[in-house]
């Protein structure tokens, strides 16, 4: 089995827009995609403005533009993965990525993200990949495939 870096790790789990992502990454994923921009946010805030101060006069003027930056980039990769995470869990129940506009109609939004969050992805093969979840019949049958394999080859 080939070894992934952390950065190509990164880009199939959150900038990845092809393929499924059923429930339970998705759920995961973007929890971590929404926690962690929030902590690296505080976090340049707590650097550049020098945190909680009863004066509030930002800590740093001169690298104002390194923390907007900064804070901006965060912003954009946060979203990124976002919309990449539910067009692969949109994927997943055979429904295309401009499906994800229902989220920003106020009150069905919060019903699409709980169908997002609930629906059982589409079984088996759909028009957007395999089912990132495979029957255990068929674990089972690919372990005893390459178990014959290994035979033959051990064979010769």
């Amino acid at each position: 089995m080939e070894q992934k870096g952390f950065f190509s790790r990164m880009k199939q789990n959150y900038f990845t827009f092809s393929g499924r992502l059923n429930r339970k990454p998705f759920l995961f994923r973007s929890i971590a995609a929404t926690v962690i921009p929030v902590l690296l946010a505080i976090a340049l805030f707590f650097v550049f403005a020098g945190g909680f101060r009863t004066n509030m006069e930002y800590q740093h003027k001169d690298l104002m533009w390194l923390h907007v930056l900064l804070h901006s980039l965060l912003i954009i990769l946060a979203m990124v993965s976002g919309f990449s995470l539910g067009v692969r869990r949109c994927h997943d129940l055979d429904k295309g990525g401009w499906w994800l506009l229902l989220g920003m109609v106020p009150y069905i939004n919060v019903a699409w993200g709980l169908y997002l969050i609930c629906k059982r992805g589409t079984v088996g093969k759909n028009s957007y990949g395999e089912d990132p979840i495979r029957d255990d019949f068929d674990k089972i049958e690919d372990i005893q495939d390459q178990l014959r394999q290994r035979q033959e080859n051990s064979g010769k």
